[in-house]
């Protein structure tokens, strides 16, 4: 016997599949028992089961839910415990500078020292400004001919 396809029903969350009606045999009273499965597009299930043609329970099974995972928990990082030690007794040896050094270490600490006014001083005095060019505005020509001399802009 062909196996019968589903019925495709369209509801307002899509389309859902309705399985044939299986016969699950005779009770003891000698009724039909029947069930029916609708699938519905949200991944749901109800099951209908019927006694003689009649409606006797009904099952709602939900999707199955995703198990959430659990965030591990942060650690915070303790230190290890350091050792006592006894600190070393170290004396520097006096630095000797020759007199090229000693200059370029003067002029360091000058340069860490100075004010902003000074600083900015300094610079201003370095900046050189384009020359202004000094001539006539008006230039004479001869009309060649005329020969009248013109006075010519530019």
């Amino acid at each position: 016997m062909p196996r019968r396809k589903d019925q495709l029903v369209k509801g307002t969350e899509g389309v859902a599949r309705v399985k044939k009606i299986k016969r699950l045999g005779k009770n003891e009273e000698g009724k039909l028992v029947q069930a029916q499965t609708i699938k519905y597009p949200d991944k749901s299930t109800l099951t209908n089961r019927y006694k003689d043609g009649k409606l006797v329970a009904s099952d709602y099974n939900p999707k199955k839910m995703r198990v959430k995972k659990a965030k591990k928990m942060k650690k915070t990082r303790v230190p290890r415990k350091l050792k006592k030690v006894s600190v070393p007794s170290y004396t520097a040896p006096a630095v000797t500078l020759d007199e090229k050094t000693q200059k370029i270490s003067d002029a360091r600490d000058r340069r860490a020292n100075k004010s902003k006014i000074s600083k900015i001083a300094d610079k201003v005095k370095n900046i050189k400004l384009p020359k202004v060019k000094k001539g006539r505005k008006v230039r004479r020509t001869r009309n060649l001919v005329t020969g009248k001399i013109n006075k010519t802009r530019g």
